[in-house]
């Protein structure tokens, strides 16, 4: 039995050695997906991590949501996992999730991720759009012309 885990941080300026250092006592190998938005379809380094688990196997992570940031795709990964008989383990909820108690409380704390995702986006928006009354300009500032180049 293969014990794989799996750190990502959002941006490259997250540090990922608390994660690490917590997986390395549990794990054979660790996958790092660094500055990566868990919402992203294309996160390479855990599809690489999951094709590398086999039956019996378990995904280990920090917490269910460095892993799954949307209820839909949490639960479509779950579902897979548990058919090909590799076990999802979060070392921070001590639940599990394919009993149906654990299958509620992984979707809750999937939702809230989700959730907190969408708040913060929502909320950088209304920050821009009031900005944006204020009279503040958006975006890279404009470039100087030189007037020689004319």
């Amino acid at each position: 039995m293969t014990k794989i885990g799996y750190v990502r941080t959002s941006t490259n300026k997250q540090y990922t050695d608390r994660q690490i250092n917590e997986l390395k006592r549990y794990c054979d190998k660790i996958y790092v997906e660094d500055g990566v938005s868990a919402r992203k379809k294309n996160r390479p380094v855990y599809r690489k991590a999951v094709a590398k688990l086999a039956e019996g196997d378990e995904f280990i992570v920090m917490s269910f949501d460095r892993a799954y940031r949307s209820v839909v795709e949490g639960l479509s990964s779950l579902d897979e996992l548990t058919e090909k008989g590799i076990t999802l383990k979060s070392l921070s909820q001590h639940l599990d999730p394919t009993t149906p108690d654990g299958r509620l409380f992984f979707t809750m704390t999937i939702a809230v991720g989700e959730w907190e995702v969408n708040i913060n986006s929502w909320r950088t928006i209304q920050g821009l759009k009031a900005a944006v009354k204020r009279g503040k300009r958006l975006g890279r500032p404009r470039k100087a012309i030189k007037s020689e180049n004319f």
